[in-house]
């Protein structure tokens, strides 16, 4: 007697949970190199947690200090202690919100937007030296990938 067809969205959750097992393999070794790409790019009196604190706050202007502490992983007074750091060197810069005088809003200083993009341009150099041993072919596959990776994983 045949096996049962399986239903086509078991069968999608067996295909994403291979592609998914496959993603765990092949981040890490990935990651490992961005972040060493990261910290070569960046500033010596600036950290790579600094540096995601920085792009967090970028890419939500008005956030507080709660909010970058979930972001982080880290506690409220870690990441105050983060945000003292970088309003003192200009990278950041905190006022009263207009509607809650006991909030904090954040936002990235022209300074730190400039330190930003600066780590970004050197990291997507230094990442590139990485893929170029892909045909145009395989660069196509994995950018069509990273696509499809960031609409799966932006809601999250």
């Amino acid at each position: 007697m045949p096996a049962p067809a399986r239903s086509p969205r078991s069968a999608a959750a067996a295909n994403a949970a291979d592609t998914a097992g496959h993603l765990l393999v092949a981040l890490p070794p990935v990651m490992d190199t961005f972040r060493g790409v990261m910290r070569r790019q960046l500033d010596p009196s600036l950290s790579v947690p600094q540096f995601r604190a920085l792009r967090f706050v970028a890419d939500r202007r008005g956030s507080s200090i709660s909010e970058l502490a979930a972001f982080l992983g880290v506690t409220l007074p870690t990441a105050s202690a983060m945000v003292d750091r970088l309003i003192r060197s200009g990278h950041l810069e905190s006022r009263v919100a207009a509607g809650d005088r006991r909030r904090t809003e954040l936002a990235a200083t022209a300074s730190g937007v400039a330190l930003m993009k600066l780590v970004r341009r050197g990291a997507q150099h230094d990442l590139a030296q990485h893929l170029l041993d892909l045909s145009n072919e395989e660069l196509a596959c994995v950018t069509q990938a990273m696509s499809l990776l960031q609409r799966s994983f932006s809601h999250a």
